[in-house]
């Protein structure tokens, strides 16, 4: 099964004060399992914006500046595919969405160029577009799918 997780699924596995923590790490811990046949991707934007949110952590009191080049490190270890995506599919997808941002622009429009749902964190994000985007779904939307998905191979 294949995902395309955005910076707030990344963030969430890292920082354990974030609500969907433990299952992002489980997810990533799944995607790190080889034999799990879970393949996630992302776009290339990926690390700089997971920089700027544990900056934004840092300037909140959520992290210390010490910790970041350990988590940034966590994060390269996870060896997560990166894509660029079209800036022209990026407006695309926004001005269809009515996205806030082409940030988010960028993830949906990888997610519905490789067919696999835009994993993410992001509540207000996925409450959004979940009516609007059928290529979207929280963490827990796509672990138990990911979990179904297996069982029914083991079972065939």
């Amino acid at each position: 099964m294949r995902g395309v997780i955005d910076a707030s699924v990344m963030l969430a596995s890292l920082l354990e004060d974030e609500p969907d923590h433990a299952s992002a790490r489980k997810l990533l811990r799944r995607f790190v399992d080889t034999a799990d046949k879970l393949e996630l991707i992302s776009i290339s934007l990926l690390p700089y914006e997971l920089a700027s949110a544990l900056w934004q952590a840092v300037r909140r009191g959520r992290a210390a500046a010490k910790d970041i080049a350990t988590l940034l490190e966590q994060f390269e270890r996870f060896g997560l595919p990166l894509f660029s995506v079209p800036p022209a599919s990026v407006i695309s997808v926004a001005e269809r969405l009515q996205c806030a941002s082409a940030h988010d622009a960028a993830y949906l429009a990888l997610a519905e160029r490789e067919k696999a749902p835009l994993v993410t964190a992001d509540r207000r994000l996925h409450n959004a577009l979940r009516d609007k985007f059928r290529w979207i779904a929280s963490v827990d939307e796509f672990l138990n799918r990911a979990r179904r998905e297996n069982l029914s191979e083991a079972d065939g």
